[in-house]
């Protein structure tokens, strides 16, 4: 950037040096300094001035310069929450790059931004992946079509029961709309219930092929059960090396699944969890570690999808990682038991089944609904 930083008020320099600036100059100063802010490579003094400059341009009456400044940091981890939201609150144009990507907003902020969203906001929300409840739900009672269709076909979307009955409400006798619902992953079994009402027997083949519920409880109920012995075999002191040769065995026999993974880490074995992350993704132990231990989540996401683990278990992933940073900090000697209890129950709450569930009625929850 061309301005050094100086003792005196720095934003009132800059809106002196921008008050002068033609509308082209000022959204190039924008977009530079949204990147450069972004790359996280500046000095204290220049990231000081870089912060006052993206806080002077979102205020800017041009929305070319609040969208320069919208598209440079859509995807900064440490973007302040309050940036975030205003950039999220304006106009169509300034807020798409934010809605769709920005890390910052929680479910809490993406439902505010809906309340009084374009239709254009709502398509870029209900795109997003891992989008919450709160969302979901909205959209499910008030969203426009072309954002329920986009929201439908989320895979990573976390729809509840009470969405879904909105959502049949208002377009259960739509032929695309039932197409989508009978394709969505995890479907309620008072949502598969209700849709043999209405839908055609091509749908109907369709629906019973992915939520075989009742005929095969046992076999859910047996391969969750050989997971947790094989979760409490894995639960002790081993080298790098071994870790290692036992994922590459577990991964040859198809026993490497994500929820594996996400048991391990629950148990708080997040060294096992580290190896069994880094065999599936392709990346070493130690980067593994560097990447889920910082204060944001893109690093997790990144290889999680690098992984190509089930889209639909990330949220729980990230749940159990936030509660295990939240502990480090704040309850270093908490009880396990009360303490992994909340992770369950946070997850189960999250993907809108009951609290109270025992590890072994979540894990079965979540496995896959085709079993081959």
């Amino acid at each position: 950037m061309s301005m050094q930083a100086h003792p005196s008020c720095p934003g009132e320099r800059i809106a002196a040096l921008f008050a002068t600036m033609p509308t082209p100059t000022r959204v190039q100063t924008a977009r530079t300094a949204g990147r450069e802010f972004a790359a996280q490579s500046l000095t204290d003094d220049d990231l000081e001035l870089t912060r006052a400059v993206i806080e002077h341009c979102i205020h800017d009456i041009d929305a070319a310069v609040r969208q320069a400044i919208a598209e440079a940091v859509q995807e900064c981890e440490f973007l302040s929450h309050d940036l975030a939201l205003k950039l999220a609150l304006d106009v169509e144009e300034v807020a798409l790059p934010i809605v769709s990507s920005s890390p910052v907003l929680s479910d809490e902020d993406l439902f505010r931004v809906l309340e009084t969203a374009t239709n254009g906001k709502q398509m870029a929300i209900a795109a997003r992946p891992h989008l919450g409840l709160l969302s979901t739900g909205w959209l499910a009672e008030h969203g426009c079509y072309s954002a329920l269709k986009i929201c439908l076909g989320n895979e990573t979307a976390i729809i509840g029961k009470a969405a879904y009955q909105h959502l049949m409400a208002r377009f259960g006798d739509v032929e695309p709309i039932q197409k989508l619902l009978v394709e969505r992953p995890y479907l309620p079994t008072e949502v598969v219930s209700q849709l043999f009402d209405f839908i055609s027997e091509e749908y109907k083949q369709i629906l019973i092929a992915r939520n075989p519920v009742a005929e095969n409880t046992s076999v859910y109920k047996i391969l969750t059960a050989r997971e947790k012995l094989l979760a409490k075999t894995l639960d002790r002191r081993m080298t790098d090396y071994e870790q290692k040769k036992k994922c590459l065995a577990l991964d040859r026999e198809g026993r490497l699944t994500s929820t594996l993974m996400l048991r391990l880490l629950i148990m708080g074995n997040h060294s096992f969890f580290a190896a069994a992350l880094g065999h599936a993704s392709g990346i070493s132990k130690k980067r593994v570690v560097s990447l889920t231990s910082g204060r944001g989540y893109l690093g997790l996401q990144r290889l999680y999808e690098r992984a190509a683990l089930p889209p639909y278990h990330y949220t729980a992933f990230r749940i159990t990682l936030e509660e295990h940073r939240k502990a480090l900090h704040y309850h270093p000697r908490a009880d396990q038991e009360n303490f992994r209890q909340r992770i369950l129950d946070r997850i189960a709450l999250t993907y809108g089944w009951d609290a109270d569930m025992t590890q072994e009625e979540l894990m079965e929850k979540l496995l896959p609904k085709r079993l081959h």
